[in-house]
């Protein structure tokens, strides 16, 4: 799980997620709309940075693979994950309670 907050304690290391976790912190990032309304299984062509607005990294899974909770649009409380360069951006949970719990076993 990433913090909400503050960035982590080891940020400045070159890691992807800090620049995941700044980039959604920039101003009106998080109030864009979710541009989608279907999965997007597969290889993702554009730029994840111009599908991600509207939308909160909750945390990482590795290899630039991040848990995405969709905040604006129909898709609303959603828990999608996005994986540019396999699976694509595609849901996995319909709301944060059942992922988290999910997540935490």
């Amino acid at each position: 799980m990433r913090p909400l907050t503050i960035l982590r304690p080891e940020a400045g290391e070159d890691w992807a997620v800090d620049d995941e976790w700044e980039e959604d912190r920039l101003p009106g990032q998080l109030a864009k709309p979710f541009l989608l309304t279907e999965p997007l299984p597969g290889r993702i062509g554009a730029s994840t940075s111009e599908l991600t607005g509207g939308t909160l990294m909750l945390a990482e899974e590795g290899c630039g693979i991040y848990f995405r909770m969709v905040l604006n649009g129909p898709r609303e409380g959603e828990i999608w994950r996005i994986d540019p360069d396999w699976g694509g951006f595609v849901p996995v949970s319909a709301c944060f309670r059942t992922w988290y719990t999910e997540w935490l076993q």
